[in-house]
């Protein structure tokens, strides 16, 4: 199994989401969480952030309330993700006795664009919560990564935040990102591909031209594909003021 939480997992958390799991609510992974299922090597900690449908959000919010917790504001519990800047989130301080606080964070689905057909469920065993949870496949993941990153201006938290994980996806689940000895020597930008990361490359591209787009945004993938394959820059990806 890949762990993917910090464990053990503060009481508080258990608690608030065995209860999310008795009322059906659909949890889908998101941030550090949902890059390291799709192969971004990062350590597990024990924040919880989630994608909820819009239409649970309040019995989310009431549910958690009823075994005592409220939302926290930015001033008690000052944002680290860059989802958190989305300002229909439900943010949860949870304290730790003895260790610095934790947070569990529910976004609505919709701040995505991805809708609760595209989403596919964790299976028991690779699955280390006590609760269902949901994830997102790597197509649904980076389409959902540049939705974000078009609607914000250019240099913006949300942006930056997007494309950095659209990156971290991208590098990580379609090339050999392993290396031999005590670090990694980054080779110059004329350094031509060796023969092995030119089939890497192209198996990555025949991948993204299998993906099934919405219609009106076959954009994204091709743009995906240029910023990919170096014929752009991610950061040269559509933002809100062009």
């Amino acid at each position: 199994m890949k762990y993917i939480y910090q464990k053990p997992l503060p009481t508080q958390t258990v608690r608030l989401i065995e209860q999310l799991e008795l009322h059906s609510i659909l949890l889908v992974e998101w941030e550090y969480a949902l890059l390291i299922r799709l192969g971004y090597p990062q350590v597990p900690n024990s924040d919880l952030i989630f994608l909820v449908p819009d239409e649970q959000l309040d019995t989310v919010e009431k549910l958690a309330a009823d075994i005592g917790y409220h939302g926290a504001d930015h001033e008690m519990l000052p944002p680290v993700y860059p989802s958190e800047e989305c300002n229909r989130s439900l943010r949860y301080r949870i304290q730790r006795p003895g260790k610095t606080c934790s947070r569990v964070v529910l976004l609505p689905l919709s701040w995505t664009g991805v809708s609760p057909d595209e989403v596919v469920r964790v299976s028991a065993a690779e699955n280390d919560l006590p609760c269902s949870v949901s994830t997102l496949p790597v197509s649904v993941a980076c389409t959902a990564f540049v939705r974000i990153a078009s609607r914000e201006e250019r240099g913006s938290k949300v942006r930056n935040g997007a494309i950095a994980s659209l990156c971290h996806v991208i590098a990580y689940h379609f090339f050999d990102t392993s290396y031999e000895g005590d670090y990694y020597e980054i080779p110059p930008d004329d350094q031509p591909l060796s023969e092995k990361e030119v089939l890497e490359m192209a198996n990555a591209v025949d991948n993204l031209k299998g993906w099934e787009m919405r219609e009106g945004e076959e954009w994204i993938r091709s743009g995906i594909i240029k910023a990919m394959t170096g014929a752009t820059s991610y950061h040269a990806l559509p933002c809100k003021s062009d």
